[in-house]
């Protein structure tokens, strides 16, 4: 009489449909936050058009200090985006422990302020299923 090997119990459904749930606000949150990066950019180049024409008027310097300031918003708007690229990434490939060190409710913060209301909200809501898993 032989015994054959049981097959593997089957994969936690829980684990798995909360990955696929943190993969959906981690794409929720790219998305959005590459358009608020293009907003940052556009508005900074709008800006620096207008300080053609502000120039011949003589009234360049109040028109600068804007177009700095949307440079400086892009430059954080994208750290953010690279983060949750790099989040995104690790919910897709499965790579729980890389998501649990990227996940961190200081980076939603900083998302919401500079990388808009939806990326920083999805980040926010993300954070707990993440430290679950």
């Amino acid at each position: 009489m032989t015994y054959e090997t049981p097959p593997p119990p089957p994969p936690s459904t829980s684990s798995s449909t909360s990955l696929s749930t943190i993969r959906t606000y981690m794409l929720i949150a790219f998305i959005f936050s590459l358009l608020f990066m293009i907003v940052w950019i556009a508005a900074a180049l709008w800006t620096i058009a207008a300080f053609a024409i502000f120039a011949v008027v003589g009234l360049a310097f109040i028109v600068i200090l804007p177009a700095i300031l949307y440079f400086v918003l892009f430059a954080v708007s994208l750290i953010v985006f690279l983060r949750i690229w790099k989040m995104y990434k690790a919910a897709n490939a499965g790579d729980i422990a890389t998501l649990k060190a990227t996940s961190n409710i200081l980076w939603a913060i900083i998302a919401l302020i500079f990388a808009g209301v939806i990326p920083g909200i999805m980040l926010i809501i993300s954070d707990g299923p993440i430290k679950q898993l």
